[in-house]
C-alpha cells in the first residue's frame, strides 16, 4: 500500500501575547475562510457556482461521497486531504516567541498547494502571529525553503524518516496530541490495540482512496482479527481536558505480539493522523520500538 504527501513546515512568531495554548486546535471555521481568501472567493458555501468544479475549495473541503456504492460501504464520508501538526503554545506572555507548525497534504491536495500555502498565512494572523519562513521537507528528512509558485517533493511510507526499524513483537505508542476515538456515538477514555488498528486502517484506506485513486491491498477481514490478538503490556494513557472540556486520550501506551503486519499502517499513521479533529492536530502520535 502507498500513500505520498507533502511536508509543509511554517515558521511563525506571535505578534502579541496568545493566552490559550491550544488556540490553533480549534481553527476549523477560520481555515475554511482562510482557504476561501486565498481564492478571492466571496461566497459563503458553493451552492449554484459556476467554478465549483475546477475550484480547490470543494476538492478540500467538499468531502464527496463515492459513486460506488462498494466503495461507500468501505469508506463512507472521505476524510479532509490535509493534516494539521500545531504547537502548544506556551503559557502568556508569549509574545515575540517563535514556534512551527506542519501541513500535511495527501495525494491530489498537492495540486492546490499555493491556495494552502495562502490559507496558512492568514490563518497564522488570525491568531496574533507572522509566518517567518515556509520550508518543504524533502525524502530523509532534509528541508527546501519554498514559495507558491514553486513545486513541493513527496513523501511515502519508504522514506527513512518514517521506515525505521521496528521490533515485530512489541511496539510504543506516545500520543503526542490527544486521541479521539469513538464508539456508537460517544468518546473513549481507553482504547486497546484493535481499536487503534482499525481506526487506523479506516483512515488511511479511505485517504488513499479517495485523493490517490487507488484501492488499497489490505485483507481487512485478516487484520482485524489478527488486531485482537494484540496484548496490552502496559498503559499509561488517560483522558485529559483541554480548557474544561474532555480533548481525548493522552500518554504511553506498550503492546505486545504479532506486530510486523501492522508496522506499515503504523508508520504511515504518524503522517495521517488519527480519530476525530486529526486534520487539525488531534490524534498525532510515535511509534518506538
Amino acid at each position: 500500500m502507498e500513500l505520498h504527501y507533502a511536508r509543509l513546515l511554517f515558521t511563525f512568531t506571535l505578534s502579541s501575547d496568545l493566552p490559550d495554548p491550544h488556540a490553533f486546535f480549534v481553527t476549523r471555521a477560520e481555515f475554511e475562510s482562510a482557504f476561501r481568501s486565498s481564492l478571492a472567493c466571496r461566497r459563503s458555501d458553493c451552492a449554484g457556482c459556476l467554478s465549483a468544479a475546477p475550484c480547490p475549495f470543494p476538492a478540500t473541503f467538499g468531502q464527496q461521497i463515492a459513486k460506488d456504492p462498494e466503495a461507500v460501504r468501505r469508506h463512507q464520508k472521505p476524510p479532509l486531504p490535509f493534516i494539521f501538526q500545531f504547537p502548544v503554545l506556551p503559557p502568556s506572555p508569549n509574545r515575540g516567541t517563535n514556534h512551527q507548525l506542519a501541513l500535511h497534504l495527501v495525494g491530489s491536495a498537492v495540486q492546490h498547494v499555493s491556495s494552502y500555502l495562502c490559507a496558512v498565512r492568514v490563518l497564522v494572523e488570525s491568531r496574533k502571529g507572522r509566518v517567518l519562513r515556509v520550508e518543504a521537507e524533502a525524502p530523509g528528512g532534509g528541508r527546501t525553503p519554498i514559495d507558491a509558485a514553486g513545486g513541493v517533493p513527496l513523501l511515502s511510507s519508504q522514506d527513512p524518516v518514517l521506515a525505521g526499524p521496528l521490533s515485530t513483537e512489541t511496539v510504543t505508542l506516545q500520543l503526542l496530541t490527544p486521541l479521539k476515538l469513538v464508539n456508537e456515538g460517544r468518546l473513549l477514555k481507553t482504547f486497546t490495540f484493535a481499536q487503534f488498528a482499525r481506526s487506523l486502517m479506516r483512515r488511511i484506506s479511505s485517504l488513499a482512496y479517495h485523493y490517490e485513486g487507488a484501492e488499497p491491498s489490505l485483507d481487512y477481514r485478516w487484520l482485524s482479527q489478527s488486531s485482537e490478538a494484540v496484548e496490552t503490556l502496559e498503559y499509561g494513557c488517560r483522558l485529559v481536558s483541554w480548557n474544561g472540556r474532555p480533548a481525548g486520550i493522552a500518554g504511553t501506551a506498550v503492546f505486545g505480539g504479532d506486530l510486523e503486519p501492522f508496522h506499515l499502517l503504523l508508520q504511515l499513521g504518524m503522517a495521517t493522523h488519527l480519530g476525530k479533529g486529526a486534520s487539525f492536530g488531534f490524534g498525532s502520535y510515535r511509534v518506538k520500538s
